[in-house]
């Protein structure tokens, strides 16, 4: 390949950047009413979070949490004595009025008008937002699901009704964000730089690897969900027996994420076969 394409959108996460900003403005303004709460308190936290604030001007302290998550506890700790205040609600009103922070970060992010690369390609590598199922995550920070591979190891590139299919080392890709003519592009410029492909994948065969994963992990959700409401309603008396139905409800919150695991390995054992 000679050549090299590149697709490009403009604040492509602005959605995410909204709902992460909703969610920290509303976290802050529960720290901002909760000054009216105790007022001496309240005027303790905020000149903690302005001293905090110039101080990260001068030193990131994300490179410091530990360090200042330390100095935090000491300095509740003194407050909570010298003052008469309580420690913990100290601690959560500092930490809520600390999301100022990040609300003035999100609105500047907001108002950048950058441009973010969602697919490139050359004779070497080739770069796409792959999710996979994870669209929460993906909804929040698109770009942190940018992936890079090799061009050499991709084994088919199709379209079908979801969209463009990219197989690579027997992986399903699946590429967000791609309007109908950009694939069609795509398309286009790997038949131009009549690219020889090593293996075509059936697309059925494709679809039925996606509907069993997607099955799995319904699976790895739903019946964890089920046994333990049906605990909870029976051997916890319908939540009369307070520790039965509490541990019926936590297991199955606790097994999902391992389930999930399982259902990924399973998967991933499979594509190699």
């Amino acid at each position: 390949m000679r050549n090299s394409i590149k697709i490009e959108r403009k604040k492509l996460g602005k959605k995410g950047d909204y709902a992460t900003l909703v969610l920290f403005g509303l976290i802050f303004l529960l720290g901002f009413l909760s000054i009216f709460w105790d007022l001496k308190l309240g005027i303790v936290s905020v000149v903690c979070v302005i001293i905090s604030y110039f101080l990260n001007r001068k030193i990131d302290l994300i490179l410091y949490l530990k360090w200042f998550s330390i100095a935090l506890v000491l300095l509740a700790l003194l407050v909570s004595w010298l003052l008469r205040l309580s420690f913990w609600i100290f601690i959560l009103q500092f930490l809520a009025l600390s999301c100022i922070h990040v609300v003035i970060a999100l609105i500047a992010a907001i108002q950048d008008d950058h441009t973010d690369i969602i697919f490139s390609m050359n004779a070497d590598k080739f770069s796409c937002l792959c999710p996979g199922d994870d669209y929460k995550g993906y909804a929040l920070n698109p770009m942190g699901y940018l992936k890079h591979f090799k061009t050499k190891d991709i084994d088919s590139i199709q379209q079908d009704k979801h969209g463009l299919l990219i197989v690579v080392k027997g992986e399903s890709l699946r590429p967000r964000e791609l309007t109908a003519s950009e694939i069609t592009q795509i398309l286009a410029y790997f038949k131009a730089e009549e690219f020889n492909l090593v293996e075509v994948i059936p697309t059925r065969d494709i679809h039925q690897a996606e509907s069993e994963l997607a099955w799995g992990k319904i699976m790895a959700i739903g019946v964890p969900v089920v046994l333990g409401s049906l605990s909870a309603y029976f051997l916890g008396d319908n939540g009369r027996n307070t520790v039965v139905s509490m541990a019926s409800l936590l297991i199955p919150l606790l097994l999902i994420p391992l389930l999930l695991k399982l259902v990924n390995r399973w998967k991933h054992r499979s594509e190699k076969k």
